[in-house]
């Protein structure tokens, strides 16, 4: 992030780049102010800039609003000089520190009613916007939002095809720059940038506990984003780790003793509690190459409340490439969307290794599994289940896809 920052100290380039209005930002920031007077009116609010640079097209959407405060965080000390002159006119105490994205929401200590970044995000990779998405929501306020303009992927397209599409595309279009500055951008672009999709960033939104996503106005790669965080605790989804092992092993029994009780045996639910449950857990998150992925959902406290884990499709599971192994929730957190939750989350780590479908087993006497068919599972076979006398039916997902909408 540091080595990004460094491209936007040589200020003339960059300012070319705004000048000429090559990356619609006159536009994108039209339908910001657009946003902003929608969803706060005339109510004061507190402000977090992230990546600010020098605030020069977002100083402008804030004109005229109810400010209570603003803080900008950036890596580019010239950036943060031009800042402080942008901002001057805002009516409000402005802050400006020097640090990148998740320094800065790892060190911050306020709450926000608007937390904004502008074309910074896609400088991290993958799982450092997770994090992003994670602290952003603990830095904003209940009823606040997060608000994202920023570069992103078509659905079908790889970083490879991107990165050629779009230095194509300004070599043909920018024409009103000089061949070193063309240049400079775009080897700049190769280095640095790693754009997600809307798919991937709404997911990872989701996961931290973020509701309501939107897409705004987009123009070519160009997007505009929105979410909120709900006055209620929220429930965030993250991978689990080995220090997980013991509280996945807790919410694993509970769930069997409440959703299989008068289905399963006594004796067997009895010898599954006493059996070496954490254990078993902890070698399944100590891998080091892990060949199944584990999903938790934990309250605003940090207490595991459910899991998904799943994997490489198994045994019969022939004509899907992944499976959900176990999914179970805690009784009095079940019917909230949590469940559905998890399921987008694991279902978007498969397909980022390479399975595109997905199934899973359920015994039909459970009657959880209308769940699966609720979220668009179709059925797809049935087996006798390890437990005597019982049976287990299949729903699938041709097109794993179908569970981020």
């Amino acid at each position: 992030m540091r080595d990004a920052a460094k491209f936007f100290d040589q200020v003339s380039f960059y300012e070319q780049v705004l000048d000429r209005d090559y990356m619609f930002h006159n536009a994108i920031y039209r339908g910001v102010a657009v946003f902003i007077a929608g969803y706060f009116g005339d109510r004061p609010f507190s402000v977090l800039d992230l990546g600010c640079g020098s605030a020069r097209h977002f100083s402008r959407a804030l004109a005229g609003r109810n400010i209570q405060s603003y803080t900008g965080y950036d890596l580019s000390e010239p950036a943060l000089l031009q800042a402080r002159r942008n901002l001057a006119d805002l009516g409000c105490p402005v802050e400006l520190r020097a640090a990148d994205l998740l320094d800065a929401l790892r060190k911050e200590t306020g709450t926000f009613d608007l937390i904004f970044c502008g074309f910074s995000l896609h400088h991290l990779p993958g799982a450092d916007k997770a994090e992003f998405f994670r602290l952003a929501h603990r830095r904003a306020l209940p009823g606040g939002a997060l608000l994202i303009v920023d570069i992103g992927r078509e659905e079908d397209e790889p970083r490879p095809l991107y990165l050629d599409r779009y230095c194509g595309w300004i070599q043909s279009e920018w024409s009103g720059m000089p061949p070193q500055g063309v240049d400079a951008i775009c080897q700049h672009i190769r280095e640095y940038d790693f754009p997600e999709t809307a798919c991937d960033m709404r997911g990872m939104a989701r996961e931290a506990g973020f509701s309501g996503w939107r897409a705004h106005e987009r123009f070519r790669w160009h997007h505009t984003w929105s979410c909120a965080k709900d006055a209620a605790p929220a429930i965030r989804i993250r991978d689990g780790v080995a220090d997980d092992a013991a509280a996945i092993a807790r919410v694993h029994i509970e769930s069997w003793r409440t959703t299989y009780a008068g289905i399963i045996p006594g004796d067997y639910i009895a010898r599954f509690a006493s059996d070496s449950r954490e254990l078993t857990w902890r070698g399944i998150l100590a891998e080091s190459e892990r060949r199944s992925f584990v999903c938790v959902a934990e309250d605003e406290k940090g207490t595991i409340v459910g899991f998904a884990s799943g994997g490489r499709a198994r045994g019969e599971a022939t004509n899907y490439a992944g499976e959900i192994y176990a999914l179970y929730l805690m009784q009095p957190f079940q019917r909230r969307g949590i469940g559905r939750r998890l399921t987008a989350a694991l279902a978007r780590r498969l397909l980022g290794a390479g399975y595109d479908s997905m199934v899973v087993w359920v015994l039909a006497e459970n009657p959880s599994r209308r769940f699966y068919a609720a979220i668009g599972g179709a059925p797809a076979g049935e087996k006798p289940a390890d437990i005597a006398g019982l049976t287990e039916v299949a729903y699938g997902w041709k097109d794993i896809r179908a569970l981020f909408d």
